[in-house]
C-alpha cells in the first residue's frame, strides 16, 4: 500500500483502485476532516452583555488543536459551529478532537466560561451540544493615523483611510461611520476589520463627489471609528474634500476664497453631544465662538485664534450642557453671525 499526502488529502492506492480515506481543507488554522460535531449557544455573553454580531468563537481540543471557529451572526448566540475530529490516518498531526475530549472555548480571543445545558464534550460524529459561553475583556481604542485633506474634481470618488490601534486585552473589530456636511454620498464597508491586542486596524470610507458642481466647494466629513464590541470605545475626526481647487485655499490669486463672510447651520442638528460648526472668512482675523442659552445667557466662550481667509469648521462639545435650544455666534473681526441649534440628550 502506498499513501500519498497532498494538502491534507490522503489517497490510498490499493490494487490499482483508489479510495478516499479523509479530506481536510484549511480554514485559517482549522482543518476540516470527515467527522465533526456541532455546538451552539443561545445565551452567550461578553462583558455581561449579549455577544455582539461579528464576534469570533473558537474551540480547541486538549492538545491545543484549533478545531472549530464561528463568526457570530445574531446577537447573543452562536452556532451551529462544526468542531472537527482528529483524523486517525494522520497520527503525526493533531487535527481535532477525539471521542470524550473536553473542549476549550474562546470568545474574541478570551478564555470563555462554559455553562449548560450540555457539557463541552466532543460526543462523536453528528452529535449536537448546547454550550453557553461567557467571557470578558477590556475594550479600548486609540488613534494612529488620520487621513489628510484631498483635492478632487466633480464626479470623483475619494477614498480616506483611518488607522486605529486595539489597546484592549482582547481581540476587537471596528467599523467606520461618516457624515458629509453637504450631504454627499459616503460609502463604507459592511465588513468588520479585526485586530488582536496591540495591533493596528485600518478602515476606509469613500466620498462620492457629485458630478453636477459648477463652483468650487469644500465638503467637511466627520468620521467615527468604533469598536464592534463596545460602541462607546471610539475615535472621531474630520477631513475635507476640496473640489475644483488647484491651489492652496489660502491663496486668493484665482479668486478661490469665499466671496463673503458666512456662518453655516451646525451638523448634525439636533446633536448629542458633539456637532460641527462651519464658517467662511474673507479676511485674516481673530475669531471667537460664543454659545448662549434660551435666556440669552452666555454659557460657552471659545477663542479660536487668528484664522486665515477660507472655509473653516470647529467641533463643539455640549457634554456639560443640559438638553435644550442654544444659539451659537461666530465673531470674526468686526463681523458676527448667529444661528440656533438643539442639544438633545
Amino acid at each position: 500500500m502506498v499513501i500519498i499526502v497532498l494538502r491534507k488529502i490522503i489517497l490510498t492506492l490499493i490494487l490499482g483502485g483508489m479510495s478516499l480515506l479523509a479530506a481536510g481543507t484549511a480554514i485559517g488554522e482549522v482543518i476540516r476532516t470527515m467527522e465533526w460535531a456541532s455546538f451552539r449557544g443561545s445565551v452567550t455573553t461578553y462583558n455581561g452583555n449579549p455577544v455582539p454580531v461579528g464576534s469570533i468563537v473558537d474551540a480547541y481540543d486538549p492538545g491545543g488543536a484549533h478545531c472549530g471557529t464561528f463568526t457570530v451572526k445574531s446577537e447573543g448566540l452562536y452556532g451551529f459551529m462544526p468542531v472537527y475530529a482528529d483524523d486517525p490516518y494522520t497520527s503525526e498531526i493533531d487535527e481535532g478532537a477525539e471521542l470524550g475530549n473536553q473542549l476549550t472555548f474562546y470568545l474574541n480571543g478570551r478564555l470563555a466560561l462554559t455553562e449548560g445545558p450540555d457539557s463541552p464534550t466532543w460526543n462523536g460524529m453528528g452529535a449536537t451540544s448546547e454550550v453557553n459561553l461567557s467571557a470578558s475583556a477590556t475594550v479600548s481604542i486609540d488613534s494612529v493615523a488620520f487621513p489628510a485633506d484631498q483635492e478632487a474634481e466633480p464626479g470623483d470618488t475619494v477614498t480616506y483611510a483611518v488607522t486605529v490601534q486595539n489597546t484592549g486585552n482582547g481581540m476587537d473589530f471596528y467599523e467606520v461611520t461618516a457624515t458629509s456636511f453637504h450631504g454627499w454620498i459616503i460609502q463604507t464597508s459592511d465588513d468588520f476589520v479585526y485586530a488582536e491586542p496591540g495591533q493596528n486596524a485600518t478602515v476606509y470610507f469613500k466620498v462620492l463627489v457629485p458630478g453636477a458642481l459648477f463652483y468650487d466647494v469644500i465638503d467637511d466629513v466627520n468620521f467615527r471609528v468604533a469598536s464592534g464590541i463596545d460602541n462607546s470605545a471610539n475615535v472621531t475626526g474630520a477631513v475635507s474634500t476640496l473640489v475644483g481647487f488647484t491651489t492652496d485655499i489660502d491663496d486668493d490669486e484665482n479668486g478661490l476664497l469665499p466671496g463673503q463672510f458666512e456662518l453655516y447651520q451646525n451638523y448634525p442638528n439636533p446633536f448629542n453631544p458633539i456637532t460641527t460648526i462651519a464658517f467662511d472668512l474673507t479676511v485674516k482675523c481673530e475669531v471667537k465662538l460664543e454659545v448662549f442659552n434660551i435666556l440669552g445667557i452666555k454659557v460657552e466662550n471659545h477663542d479660536l485664534g487668528t484664522l486665515m481667509p477660507g472655509h473653516h469648521s470647529v467641533q463643539f462639545d455640549g457634554a456639560s450642557l443640559a438638553s435644550g435650544i442654544y444659539f451659537y455666534k461666530i465673531k470674526a473681526g468686526d463681523r458676527s453671525a448667529m444661528k440656533k441649534m438643539a442639544l438633545l440628550k
